[in-house]
């Protein structure tokens, strides 16, 4: 067992340190994985290559990135900086996602976000930032309570008791065709 907790100690220092467990807004199993968000840290220009002037990939992907590590802001501006004109609408697009999907989460990334934009003075960004509306906001789905049918096995506010075994049995209102 001894020799197994430096390896243990190594793991956790491994997981911890790793860009992907950052506090990021989207839960661990939908976050873009690590590698993929240090060779975007590393190489912004990449996306660029990827995208080949597909705005929507770029918007997708500036979305996942930031969403999946809202620190990866300095990227953001170098590929601001390599990105045609055509594109900045996507990529601030990409960005009021990613603050959308922050929101609820972590309020001081939405703030950073938003101030790194403002700080950018790019036209076209701004206006691809603007053009998301609030109203599109990711909606996180709320549990309700099911839904009783009558006479079913279980009754009860969430189906958990037995019905009564002998209750008859509802008839349709009309016969299929035959």
């Amino acid at each position: 067992m001894a020799r197994f907790v430096p390896a243990l100690l190594f793991l956790f220092a491994v997981i911890g340190l790793s860009p992907a467990t950052a506090a990021g807004c989207l839960p661990l199993l939908l976050r873009t994985p690590s590698l993929e968000l240090r060779l975007f840290a590393d190489d912004p220009e990449h996306l660029l290559k990827y995208a080949k002037n597909d705005r929507s990939k770029i918007e997708q992907k500036v979305t996942e990135y930031l969403a999946s590590n809202p620190d990866l802001l300095p990227a953001i501006k170098k590929l601001v900086q390599l990105a045609p004109a055509t594109n900045r609408a996507a990529i601030g697009r990409g960005m009021a996602r990613a603050a959308q999907h922050c929101g609820p989460v972590d309020p001081k990334a939405v703030q950073s976000i938003i101030d790194f934009t403002r700080g950018l003075q790019d036209s076209s960004v701004s206006a691809g930032y603007a053009s998301v509306d609030s109203e599109s906001t990711p909606q996180i789905p709320v549990q309700s309570a099911p839904v009783n049918r009558p006479n079913s096995l279980f009754n009860g506010e969430w189906n958990m008791d037995v019905a009564d075994p002998f209750a008859p049995v509802p008839l349709p209102l009309e016969l299929p065709p035959q």
